[in-house]
């Protein structure tokens, strides 16, 4: 019920809308009522011989004489089907007008909160997973809010109508034709809930079935490389089947309900028939008056048996929207960080104030004590798992510290603005991240304001501009998804370009050469030096050749500061960071 409520307040930025629509709905039911109504005096008038007049049911005001009828009849059957038809059109196209836009509204307002949330939700969730939400779980959510919604709305207020007309027509074969209604709507209850259950898991499957997907093509190399295209193909169709057999649930469902009302309806019918042949018998009804009485309880059972239908749509939707307003509900990344301030630079240094940080229970660091300078190069070195990228990670807040603080020139980051201390750090990471739009575009991204003289600077001291004149329209080559079209190094000095152009006094370098081969480094070195030039810079590297010109180096482990130094003083004291590099060059190696 809440998920129902929350999916009709959707509506209200289209009250006006909505309006017309149910405008064109009460219009479509008067007129199906009219229809039903007209079949008495047609029969009649059909049947009946002579100059006498016609009588219309079920007002008898009045009487018509036969030769107006000819002219009479004919005209209100044009005019009801004209109202009929332009009435179906306007609740059509205004209840798909507001459906259209609660789905954008809501499309755009779930990928803006997705956006918004932290990193933790994106490590922890399934991409598959995310866009399964954003695809298939609103895509059945527009079913409900236009044309489950449109039906219902549509064959309530048919039943309405044509309810009254048919006791105004005659109220005790009114009562004997609707005894059995009540008895529908046991089915329309079980049935609903049964629909929800399956349409959840179902769409939980479809979230699990495009994650295996979206993995598959994402690592598509890595797959071909290890023979795996029948272990992915197995896995996919496993879950395929699972999905399937929720789907037969579904019409197994739709497949039973449909019978029962059909039962339902023609319980009522025989009863109908049974009561009406005896009191016409008796005189007490005219053969006319029922036949136009019949039309509109068969008109009546017809609405009723698609409420059935519209109903496990609805329940359909309504599990979708439940789980789209899961993810609504979650709090946002703005929300849990409630800083105002704003940082305009860094003038000393960064501190990390006894810092400590872990995934659940597991203590990632623990309790780290560290001042770095102003224009500092830092060297953070380990074993794999020891924490690096964790603690550089904290910086721009990706993650918050589960205890101390990080203080910028004093102020706790966690009173700056997101938006501001993101601001002022730039990243360049082992995971390069381009876009399938063009390389100015891409060296631009974050400010699409910058000239183009700006983004050619970028390149060059990236040492990417001469490539990039290379390419076939230069800085408008569109370089694919992932700038697939581009090599390893390529693709890393546009990142590096993108950093240069942002500007920002802090530098966070993750891996950032580690997956290049030795020429590609040395061209993408270049661009580093030009990068790291007067900033504050926490360079992540496996390969300790890149970190000698550090101006500290700190190696972690075990949660801690295991060792800082130079280079050539680590290197002397024989510990951890002389194991390290003495493993990536041989027991040979010079211990300076």
């Amino acid at each position: 019920m809440k998920s129902y409520i929350r999916t009709l307040r959707l509506l209200l930025p289209y009250k006006g809308s909505f309006a017309v629509a149910l405008l064109c709905m009460f219009g479509y039911a008067l007129s199906n009522g009219a229809m039903a109504y007209l079949i008495g005096p047609v029969m009649k008038f059909l049947f009946s011989s002579g100059s006498g007049g016609v009588t219309l049911v079920p007002f008898k005001l009045f009487s018509v004489p036969r030769e107006s009828m000819l002219v009479a009849i004919p005209l209100a059957i044009i005019v009801v089907g004209v109202v009929k038809g332009l009435s179906s059109f306007g609740q059509t196209y205004f209840m798909g007008f507001v459906g259209q836009g609660v789905v954008r509204d809501i499309r755009n307002n779930l990928y803006d909160h997705i956006l918004d949330m932290p990193v933790e939700y994106f490590s922890s969730t399934p991409t598959g997973e995310i866009v399964s939400r954003l695809t298939n779980d609103v895509n059945l959510l527009q079913m409900t809010t236009s044309d489950a919604l449109t039906t219902l709305l549509k064959q309530s207020l048919s039943i309405i109508v044509l309810a009254a007309i048919i006791i105004s027509m005659d109220w005790k074969l009114a009562l004997v034709a609707t005894v059995v209604l009540p008895l529908c709507f046991y089915p329309l209850r079980r049935f609903g809930k049964k629909m929800k259950r399956v349409s959840t898991k179902g769409q939980e499957s479809m979230g699990t079935m495009m994650s295996i997907l979206s993995e598959a093509i994402s690592g598509i190399r890595i797959v071909k490389a290890f023979c795996m295209e029948g272990y992915e193909a197995v896995r996919f169709a496993e879950e395929n089947e699972r999905l399937t057999r929720y789907r037969l649930k579904a019409i197994k469902v739709r497949s039973i309900s449909s019978p029962l009302m059909e039962a339902v309806g023609a319980i009522g019918f025989a009863l109908t028939i049974w009561y009406a042949s005896h009191r016409i018998s008796t005189g007490e009804l005219k053969p006319e008056d029922f036949i136009s009485f019949l039309a509109a309880t068969i008109m009546l059972y017809q609405p009723v048996k698609a409420l059935n239908g519209v109903n496990l749509n609805i329940q359909n939707g309504l599990a979708a929207a439940a789980r789209i307003f899961k993810v609504i509900d979650m709090k946002a990344e703005k929300d849990l960080a409630t800083g105002r301030g704003e940082l305009s630079g860094v003038k000393r240094e960064v501190a990390f104030d006894s810092v400590s940080f872990g995934y659940g229970d597991k203590l990632v660091l623990d309790n780290i004590d560290l001042k770095v300078g102003l224009g500092e190069v830092l060297a953070i070195v380990g074993s794999s798992g020891a924490g690096k990228t964790t603690f550089v990670n904290l910086l721009p807040r990706f993650y918050d510290v589960t205890g101390g603080a990080i203080r910028i020139d004093g102020v706790d980051i966690k009173e700056l603005s997101l938006s501001s201390l993101r601001a002022n750090i730039a990243i360049v990471s082992q995971q390069i991240v381009l876009f399938n739009d063009t390389v100015a575009n891409n060296i631009a991204y974050g400010d699409a304001k910058r000239s183009t003289e700006e983004v050619v600077a970028a390149a060059r001291a990236a040492n990417a501009h001469d490539f990039i004149s290379r390419l076939p329209k230069g800085y408008d080559t569109v370089i694919g998804e992932s700038g697939v079209r581009l090599s390893g190094g390529e693709r890393q000095r546009l990142s590096i370009a993108r950093a240069i152009l942002k500007n920002a006094p802090l530098l966070i370098l993750d891996e950032a050469t580690s997956s290049l081969d030795t020429e590609s480094e040395l061209e993408v070195q270049k661009g580093l030096e030009n990068l790291m030039a007067g900033r504050t810079t926490f360079v992540i590297a496996h390969r300790l050749s890149t970190v000698r010109r550090a101006t500290r180096i700190i190696v972690l482990g075990g949660g801690v500061i295991l060792e800082s130094g130079r280079h050539d003083e680590l290197i002397k004291k024989d510990g951890e960071y002389a194991r390290l590099y003495s493993m990536q060059f041989g027991e040979g190696a010079p211990k300076e």
